[in-house]
Formats: structure tokens, C-alpha cells, sequence
């Protein structure tokens, strides 16, 4: 089902991830995903976005190739049941998620 657009107001945030693991962006409703940045290539390494806790939430992005240097274009997406990031690989590079709070 296709999301309605928000337009979110107030500063775009990041969180930068270096590690793999999962990743808590925001917990509960608020979120919202407006892209992501590879900034250093990882080996192996993916990247998976999800709305809701992993397991148990929906995918917003599936699984990406952090493998290469460059943005990860995306539109704006609501979380309401928080925002994660899962990332795994051999060796992990620097991935920056950009998102804002409502």
C-alpha cells in the first residue's frame, strides 16, 4: 500500500553506523526516513531498513549493497513504529541514515 507524502518541518538528522548490528534511529511513531549515504565501502556488507523492530516490523528498504560509495536515493517515508537499521558483512564500512522527527 503506498504511503501519503509527508512533508516533514524542522532539521534533517543522522545517524552514522559503523558497526554491524542493529540499529535503533527512533523508537516508536516520529520518524521518518528521507535517505541514506555510503560513505566509506564495506566487504560484503548490506544494509536492511525496516519500520518496527526487526522481526517483527515492516521492510521499508530491502536489503541494500553497502558495498560502494554513494547516496541511497529514497522518498520520504513515515515510521510509526520506529526506525532500524540492520547492517552485516564481512567487514563493515560508514553508512549515514538521514531522517527526521515529527
Amino acid at each position: 500500500m503506498p504511503q501519503t507524502p509527508y512533508y516533514p518541518r524542522g532539521a534533517q538528522l543522522s545517524a552514522a553506523i559503523t558497526t554491524n548490528a542493529t540499529t535503533t534511529i527512533n523508537v516508536g511513531s516520529g520518524a521518518i526516513f528521507a535517505g541514506a549515504v555510503v560513505g566509506t565501502a564495506g566487504t560484503a556488507w548490506t544494509a536492511a531498513i525496516y519500520n518496527g523492530v526487526p522481526g517483527s516490523g515492516g521492510v521499508l528498504l530491502v536489503t541494500l549493497s553497502a558495498d560502494t560509495v554513494g547516496p541511497i536515493a529514497s522518498p520520504l517515508l513515515q515510521c510509526p513504529q520506529g526506525l532500524y537499521v540492520v547492517t552485516a558483512g564481512t567487514t563493515a564500512g560508514a553508512l549515514n541514515i538521514a531522517y527526521y522527527t515529527s
